[in-house]
């Protein structure tokens, strides 16, 4: 019979990012395994990065066992390069990552070519719309520089690269921290570490596949949808130029072959806008300033705000996606990091079963059963609308009498990015049945336990879920809240699964 091992799962309130370290036996052998430090600001709780990363030092004794970055955002991996001199004092044993961080990878480095080119044209092209003249523009503009934060703080026409400063958070995990480094695909293991006797890991995502990376959730809608591969060759050749003239080049022959191979029309029927028979085929008065409404000249460039979101969902789409099962009781801690749908459906593929080696017999482990079992998840990227599955995730985590939630997230944060109050994380439907689920035992890094929106310190930030739950629930809400092993501080939250 294994060993029945107590866990703590502690969640950092130090705003929209995530933190959480766990401690597996707290009091007696520690072994600790931190999953991710990040964050795009705090202003409910105002805990910084700094007290966090003093509080992960202080309780390790400077000593991680494993070290996890799910995937490369800024509110996942800031803290490694914000607070890079107290991580680099502490010892890590081992370090795991995505398959999609591997630079060895193939199909990795395809991805990640892809990414970085879209990125960075879509870094010129906000800058482009936040210099507009046009109102309408510049708001385009900010809503996609808002979307690129979460590659770092250099994404700007200024940056060297872009997601400079998020590959440095990430090299540290990937060369520096850890003597031992490991690229995670699905299906893979499960792990049963040697330094942490009594749990099974099971790498549950990102999918080793393509398309299924470029599938995410379309919202209030279980159903998947192909995202752009990248941008279509026209935006691309746009997008180029565009960034081009604000370096003072020109864009390249191969990028302008692929524009051009991708109209319908012959070239010798097309017109340049700025070459010199255009002035020929237009009046007058199509170029001065009082008939700009007529021309389309920067349009396209609103389109960067899908585009932005597109990269922002595959990238989440990478996200290394754990359960870990406590083996003496077959209890489940899931961190899903903020994998959206595709990330969720490739783990009930056929090829996705587990074989598990209990004395003399062995038994088969599908996701069904992992998330059956679960009685502690955190939920993916801050409870937006399309990260968490439902028919396929959380509608069958049915231990609903353990059932705890913790969600990190700073609503108030949420709702100053562009466009304002766009951002609604909690989204609503999501939030509500997260509260069904867990009979209330849901935990939010900005407020604590889920409450009333008729007790909120800020009507403003919480309007939105009024009447989200009747009396009478809150009442057994509550309830079930006070009875939880739960403790709720300041600078963290602790759940302790005994």
């Amino acid at each position: 019979m294994a060993k029945r091992t107590a866990v703590r799962v502690r969640m950092y309130r130090q705003g929209l990012g995530d933190c959480f370290l766990l401690t597996f036996d707290p009091g007696g052998t520690e072994r600790h395994v931190l999953i991710d430090c990040g964050t795009l600001g705090a202003t409910t709780t105002g805990v910084k990065l700094a007290d966090v990363a003093k509080d992960i030092h202080d309780t390790t004794g400077r000593h991680i066992d494993l070290l996890i970055a799910t995937h490369e955002h800024w509110d996942h991996v800031r803290g490694f390069h914000d607070q890079l001199a107290i991580f680099q004092d502490i010892t890590f044993d081992h370090a795991w990552l995505a398959w999609t961080e591997n630079p060895k990878d193939c199909l990795a480095k395809k991805i990640a070519a892809r990414k970085e080119d879209l990125g960075t044209a879509l870094a010129h092209a906000a800058e482009a719309l936040t210099r507009s003249t046009d109102p309408a523009s510049r708001d385009a503009g900010g809503a996609v520089q808002d979307i690129l934060g979460f590659f770092g703080g250099d994404t700007g026409l200024g940056a060297a690269k872009f997601s400079e400063t998020v590959n440095a958070a990430m090299n540290f995990v990937r060369k520096e921290a850890a003597p031992d480094v490991r690229f995670c695909k699905p299906g893979e293991g499960p792990f049963e570490e040697s330094w942490l006797e009594g749990f099974r890991f099971y790498v549950m995502g990102p999918p080793y596949d393509e398309d299924a990376l470029f599938n995410t959730g379309n919202k209030g809608s279980s159903e998947l949808y192909g995202v752009a591969a990248g941008l279509k060759s026209g935006a691309r050749f746009l997008l180029a130029r565009q960034a081009a003239a604000a370096a003072g080049t020109t864009v390249t022959l191969d990028e302008r072959e692929d524009f051009v191979a991708s109209h319908p029309f012959d070239q010798r029927f097309r017109v340049e806008h700025d070459g010199p028979r255009a002035r020929d085929m237009f009046d007058s008065t199509y170029f001065t300033k009082s008939e700009e409404w007529r021309q389309v000249e920067e349009d396209w460039l609103h389109a960067a705000s899908d585009f932005a979101l597109q990269l922002d969902d595959a990238t989440n789409n990478t996200s290394l996606a754990l359960a870990i099962e406590r083996v003496s009781d077959g209890r489940v801690l899931l961190f899903p990091a903020d994998a959206q749908q595709g990330n969720w459906l490739s783990w009930h593929d056929k090829a996705m079963t587990w074989t598990v080696q209990e004395g003399s017999r062995t038994r088969e482990v599908r996701a069904v059963d992992l998330l059956s079992k679960t009685v502690f998840y955190k939920v993916g990227h801050h409870s937006s609308h399309n990260a968490t599955a439902k028919a396929k995730g959380l509608e069958l985590m049915n231990n609903e009498n353990e059932l705890v939630a913790f969600i990190p997230v700073d609503r108030k944060v949420a709702l100053t990015r562009n466009p304002k109050g766009s951002w609604r994380m909690p989204a609503f439907s999501l939030y509500r049945r997260l509260l069904e689920k867990c009979q209330g035992r849901v935990v939010r890094s900005d407020l604590g336990w889920a409450d009333d929106a008729a007790n909120a310190a800020d009507p403003s930030v919480e309007k939105e879920f009024v009447g989200l739950g009747k009396t009478a629930e809150w009442t057994g809400w509550k309830k079930a809240q006070q009875a939880a092993p739960v403790q709720i501080s300041n600078l963290y939250i602790d759940y302790m699964l005994t």
